[in-house]
Protein backbone atom coordinates (compact mmCIF):
# COMPACT_ATOMS: atom_id res chain seq x y z
CA UNK A 1 0.00 0.00 0.00
CA UNK A 2 2.91 2.19 1.24
CA UNK A 3 4.67 1.79 -2.45
CA UNK A 4 0.96 2.55 -4.35
CA UNK A 5 0.58 5.79 -2.59
CA UNK A 6 3.74 6.42 -3.33
CA UNK A 7 3.36 5.87 -7.19
CA UNK A 8 0.18 7.84 -7.14
CA UNK A 9 1.85 10.88 -5.41
CA UNK A 10 4.43 10.81 -7.85
CA UNK A 11 2.19 11.15 -10.39
CA UNK A 12 -0.42 13.44 -9.27
CA UNK A 13 1.71 16.14 -7.31
CA UNK A 14 5.10 17.66 -7.54
CA UNK A 15 6.44 15.52 -5.22
CA UNK A 16 9.01 12.88 -6.19
CA UNK A 17 9.57 10.09 -3.82
CA UNK A 18 12.03 7.44 -3.61
CA UNK A 19 11.01 4.31 -5.07
CA UNK A 20 12.85 1.47 -6.91
CA UNK A 21 11.94 1.20 -10.19
CA UNK A 22 10.73 -2.43 -10.66
CA UNK A 23 8.25 -2.06 -7.51
CA UNK A 24 7.44 1.36 -9.80
CA UNK A 25 6.46 -0.84 -12.86
CA UNK A 26 4.81 -3.88 -11.02
CA UNK A 27 2.44 -1.84 -8.91
CA UNK A 28 1.83 1.20 -11.14
CA UNK A 29 -1.84 -0.15 -12.12
CA UNK A 30 -2.81 -0.75 -8.49
CA UNK A 31 -1.77 2.75 -7.82
CA UNK A 32 -5.03 4.17 -9.25
CA UNK A 33 -7.01 3.01 -6.08
CA UNK A 34 -5.83 6.25 -4.20
CA UNK A 35 -6.24 8.44 -7.03
CA UNK A 36 -9.47 10.40 -5.16
CA UNK A 37 -7.11 10.12 -2.22
CA UNK A 38 -4.25 12.12 -3.66
CA UNK A 39 -7.72 14.23 -5.05
CA UNK A 40 -8.79 15.20 -1.66
CA UNK A 41 -5.46 16.17 -0.15
CA UNK A 42 -5.18 18.58 -3.15
CA UNK A 43 -8.45 20.04 -2.80
CA UNK A 44 -7.96 20.67 0.90
CA UNK A 45 -5.00 22.42 -0.36
CA UNK A 46 -6.28 24.57 -2.69
CA UNK A 47 -9.48 24.98 -0.38
CA UNK A 48 -7.20 25.77 2.88
CA UNK A 49 -4.93 28.73 0.53
CA UNK A 50 -8.49 30.15 -0.36
CA UNK A 51 -9.98 30.23 3.49
CA UNK A 52 -6.32 31.47 4.83
CA UNK A 53 -6.88 34.92 1.85
CA UNK A 54 -10.11 35.17 2.81
CA UNK A 55 -9.35 35.64 6.31
CA UNK A 56 -6.75 38.00 5.03
CA UNK A 57 -9.89 40.28 3.84
CA UNK A 58 -8.72 39.90 0.16
CA UNK A 59 -12.04 40.00 -2.05
CA UNK A 60 -13.00 36.67 -3.65
CA UNK A 61 -11.29 37.05 -7.12
CA UNK A 62 -7.95 37.02 -5.38
CA UNK A 63 -8.69 34.19 -2.76
CA UNK A 64 -10.08 32.09 -5.68
CA UNK A 65 -7.18 33.05 -7.89
CA UNK A 66 -4.61 32.15 -5.49
CA UNK A 67 -6.46 29.24 -4.66
CA UNK A 68 -6.54 27.72 -8.27
CA UNK A 69 -2.44 28.76 -8.62
CA UNK A 70 -2.03 27.07 -5.55
CA UNK A 71 -2.95 23.78 -7.06
CA UNK A 72 -1.38 24.27 -10.41
CA UNK A 73 1.84 24.82 -8.29
CA UNK A 74 0.97 21.45 -6.04
CA UNK A 75 0.34 19.42 -8.90
CA UNK A 76 2.99 21.08 -11.43
CA UNK A 77 -0.05 22.03 -13.99
CA UNK A 78 0.04 18.32 -15.16
CA UNK A 79 -3.33 18.14 -16.49
CA UNK A 80 -3.60 21.49 -17.43
CA UNK A 81 -0.67 20.67 -19.92
CA UNK A 82 -2.12 17.43 -20.83
CA UNK A 83 -5.66 18.36 -21.72
CA UNK A 84 -3.70 21.78 -23.86
CA UNK A 85 -1.81 18.93 -25.66
CA UNK A 86 -5.29 17.10 -26.49
CA UNK A 87 -6.50 20.71 -27.48
CA UNK A 88 -3.49 21.12 -29.82
CA UNK A 89 -3.84 17.70 -31.45
CA UNK A 90 -7.54 17.63 -32.18
CA UNK A 91 -7.37 21.18 -33.56
CA UNK A 92 -4.36 20.47 -36.22
CA UNK A 93 -7.03 17.90 -37.30
CA UNK A 94 -9.86 20.88 -37.82
CA UNK A 95 -8.02 23.34 -39.02
CA UNK A 96 -5.59 23.79 -42.24
CA UNK A 97 -2.76 25.91 -42.48
CA UNK A 98 -2.72 26.01 -46.22
CA UNK A 99 -4.93 29.09 -47.39
CA UNK A 100 -4.65 31.96 -49.20
CA UNK A 101 -4.19 35.19 -48.55
CA UNK A 102 -3.90 36.93 -45.00
CA UNK A 103 -4.82 34.05 -43.87
CA UNK A 104 -1.68 32.11 -45.03
CA UNK A 105 0.05 32.69 -41.72
CA UNK A 106 0.67 30.17 -39.22
CA UNK A 107 -1.40 30.13 -36.19
CA UNK A 108 0.75 32.05 -33.72
CA UNK A 109 -1.22 31.14 -30.22
CA UNK A 110 -2.31 27.25 -30.01
CA UNK A 111 -5.48 25.94 -29.47
CA UNK A 112 -4.11 24.45 -26.40
CA UNK A 113 -2.99 28.24 -25.04
CA UNK A 114 -6.77 29.22 -25.19
CA UNK A 115 -8.28 26.39 -23.88
CA UNK A 116 -6.05 26.33 -20.68
CA UNK A 117 -6.49 29.67 -20.21
CA UNK A 118 -10.79 29.54 -20.76
CA UNK A 119 -10.30 26.17 -18.42
CA UNK A 120 -8.26 28.03 -15.43
CA UNK A 121 -10.63 31.14 -15.88
CA UNK A 122 -13.45 29.25 -15.76
CA UNK A 123 -12.51 27.46 -12.43
CA UNK A 124 -11.18 31.11 -10.77
CA UNK A 125 -14.75 32.30 -11.64
CA UNK A 126 -16.68 29.43 -9.98
CA UNK A 127 -14.44 29.55 -6.69
CA UNK A 128 -14.93 33.27 -6.61
CA UNK A 129 -18.78 32.95 -7.22
CA UNK A 130 -19.30 30.59 -4.32
CA UNK A 131 -21.22 32.18 -1.16
CA UNK A 132 -18.29 30.89 1.81
CA UNK A 133 -15.30 29.17 2.34
CA UNK A 134 -17.69 26.05 3.52
CA UNK A 135 -19.25 25.87 -0.35
CA UNK A 136 -15.50 25.92 -2.05
CA UNK A 137 -14.28 23.30 0.44
CA UNK A 138 -16.86 20.92 -0.50
CA UNK A 139 -16.37 21.95 -4.10
CA UNK A 140 -12.78 21.28 -4.53
CA UNK A 141 -12.68 18.44 -2.41
CA UNK A 142 -15.76 16.82 -4.55
CA UNK A 143 -13.73 17.89 -8.01
CA UNK A 144 -10.73 17.44 -7.27
CA UNK A 145 -11.16 13.63 -5.88
CA UNK A 146 -14.29 12.50 -8.57
CA UNK A 147 -12.46 14.13 -11.35
CA UNK A 148 -9.33 11.23 -10.37
CA UNK A 149 -11.85 8.73 -9.64
CA UNK A 150 -13.31 8.88 -13.07
CA UNK A 151 -9.71 8.97 -15.05
CA UNK A 152 -9.28 5.68 -13.61
CA UNK A 153 -12.74 4.28 -15.38
CA UNK A 154 -11.25 5.92 -18.52
CA UNK A 155 -8.03 4.07 -18.31
CA UNK A 156 -9.91 0.41 -17.04
CA UNK A 157 -12.24 0.78 -20.80
CA UNK A 158 -10.04 2.55 -23.27
CA UNK A 159 -7.15 1.10 -24.80
CA UNK A 160 -3.74 1.93 -23.49
CA UNK A 161 -2.50 3.61 -26.52
CA UNK A 162 1.11 2.25 -27.03
CA UNK A 163 4.52 4.48 -26.99
CA UNK A 164 2.45 6.77 -24.32
CA UNK A 165 4.61 7.21 -21.12
CA UNK A 166 0.72 7.26 -19.01
CA UNK A 167 -0.84 4.43 -21.12
CA UNK A 168 2.48 2.62 -20.53
CA UNK A 169 2.57 2.85 -17.08
CA UNK A 170 -0.56 2.41 -15.83
CA UNK A 171 -1.84 0.11 -18.61
CA UNK A 172 -5.75 -1.18 -17.76
CA UNK A 173 -6.19 -0.96 -14.18
CA UNK A 174 -7.41 -4.25 -12.14
CA UNK A 175 -10.86 -4.66 -11.75
CA UNK A 176 -10.62 -4.23 -8.00
CA UNK A 177 -8.49 -1.78 -7.98
CA UNK A 178 -11.19 0.70 -10.04
CA UNK A 179 -13.77 -0.27 -7.79
CA UNK A 180 -11.83 0.42 -4.80
CA UNK A 181 -11.04 3.88 -6.70
CA UNK A 182 -14.66 4.21 -7.48
CA UNK A 183 -16.07 3.47 -3.93
CA UNK A 184 -13.08 6.15 -2.36
CA UNK A 185 -14.78 8.89 -4.61
CA UNK A 186 -18.51 8.03 -4.12
CA UNK A 187 -17.54 8.35 -0.19
CA UNK A 188 -15.64 11.33 -0.37
CA UNK A 189 -17.96 13.09 -2.50
CA UNK A 190 -20.82 12.27 -0.21
CA UNK A 191 -18.92 13.14 3.30
CA UNK A 192 -18.59 16.60 1.24
CA UNK A 193 -21.60 16.96 -0.19
CA UNK A 194 -24.48 15.43 1.41
CA UNK A 195 -27.91 15.48 -0.11
CA UNK A 196 -26.75 16.42 -3.71
CA UNK A 197 -23.92 13.78 -3.77
CA UNK A 198 -25.99 12.01 -6.73
CA UNK A 199 -26.22 15.28 -8.37
CA UNK A 200 -22.88 16.56 -8.78
CA UNK A 201 -21.24 12.86 -9.37
CA UNK A 202 -23.88 12.34 -12.57
CA UNK A 203 -23.16 15.52 -13.67
CA UNK A 204 -19.13 14.55 -13.47
CA UNK A 205 -19.42 11.39 -14.64
CA UNK A 206 -21.44 12.71 -17.54
CA UNK A 207 -18.98 14.62 -18.75
CA UNK A 208 -16.38 12.19 -17.92
CA UNK A 209 -18.25 9.76 -20.52
CA UNK A 210 -18.22 12.39 -23.23
CA UNK A 211 -14.50 12.88 -22.84
CA UNK A 212 -14.06 9.15 -23.15
CA UNK A 213 -16.42 8.71 -25.86
CA UNK A 214 -14.04 11.45 -28.09
CA UNK A 215 -11.28 9.45 -27.05
CA UNK A 216 -12.75 5.99 -28.19
CA UNK A 217 -13.62 7.57 -31.42
CA UNK A 218 -10.83 10.12 -31.81
CA UNK A 219 -8.15 8.69 -30.38
CA UNK A 220 -8.95 4.72 -30.37
CA UNK A 221 -7.57 4.76 -27.14
CA UNK A 222 -6.07 6.63 -23.96
CA UNK A 223 -2.87 8.48 -23.32
CA UNK A 224 -1.78 11.15 -20.93
CA UNK A 225 -3.38 13.98 -22.84
CA UNK A 226 -7.11 12.26 -22.76
CA UNK A 227 -6.93 11.57 -19.17
CA UNK A 228 -5.64 15.21 -18.23
CA UNK A 229 -8.69 16.56 -20.47
CA UNK A 230 -11.40 14.36 -18.59
CA UNK A 231 -10.01 15.17 -15.45
CA UNK A 232 -10.26 19.02 -16.49
CA UNK A 233 -13.61 18.79 -17.90
CA UNK A 234 -14.60 16.84 -15.47
CA UNK A 235 -13.18 19.56 -12.34
CA UNK A 236 -14.68 22.66 -14.26
CA UNK A 237 -18.24 20.60 -14.62
CA UNK A 238 -18.57 19.31 -10.93
CA UNK A 239 -17.50 23.19 -9.63
CA UNK A 240 -20.09 24.77 -11.71
CA UNK A 241 -22.67 22.16 -10.56
CA UNK A 242 -22.50 23.24 -6.94
CA UNK A 243 -22.54 26.58 -7.78
CA UNK A 244 -25.57 25.93 -9.83
CA UNK A 245 -27.18 23.87 -6.43
CA UNK A 246 -26.00 26.50 -3.80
Amino acid sequence: MGAELTIAINYLTRFSLPLKRDIKAKLAPQSVSWFPIIGLLIGLAGASIDWIMTLMHMPGAITATTAVIGMLFLTRALHEEEFATLIDSCGKRTTSEDRGGWLKDKKSVRHGTVGIILIILLKITALASLADNLLVFQALIVSASWSRALMVIAAAWLTPLAGDPVADHFRNPPALHVVLSVGLGVLIASCAMGEDTATVLAAGAIAALIVALIGANFLRGYNGALLGALQQIVEVTTLGIVLALQ
